[in-house]
């Protein structure tokens, strides 16, 4: 039995569906802040909140900080130190993605480094 909708109907609906789920990925990944550039100072402390920061000349995700900061507590954490400190020695651009955490500062969530 052939189904009621017909052709154009069909195919409205399964580009709808691609459509949708094309798009969720960009509600879910959404960052504070998106910065470029090098990095003007890196600190590392004991803490083990901050306890990884570094700073770029401009202010980042939406507030007066020119910091980004990593805990030691965070997934692939060594990861990220290495590629920065890479990064802060060679004067390579960084690229930071990070979202303002509850005290108002920028917790990275992801780097591109070029």
């Amino acid at each position: 039995m052939r189904s009621p909708m017909n052709g154009a109907k069909r195919l409205s609906l399964r580009a709808l569906l691609c459509a949708g789920l094309f798009a969720l990925p960009g509600f879910s990944l959404a960052w504070d802040g998106t910065v470029s550039g090098t990095l003007t100072q890196v600190d590392v402390t004991d803490g083990a909140f901050l306890g990884f920061r570094v700073y770029f000349p401009i202010a980042m995700c939406g507030n007066t900080n020119n910091f980004a900061y990593l805990n030691s507590a965070d997934s692939n954490y060594s990861a990220y130190v290495g590629a920065l400190l890479m990064a802060k020695a060679q004067g390579l651009t960084v690229y930071v993605y990070s979202n303002r955490d509850s005290n108002g500062y920028c917790h990275i969530g992801y780097i591109s480094i070029v």
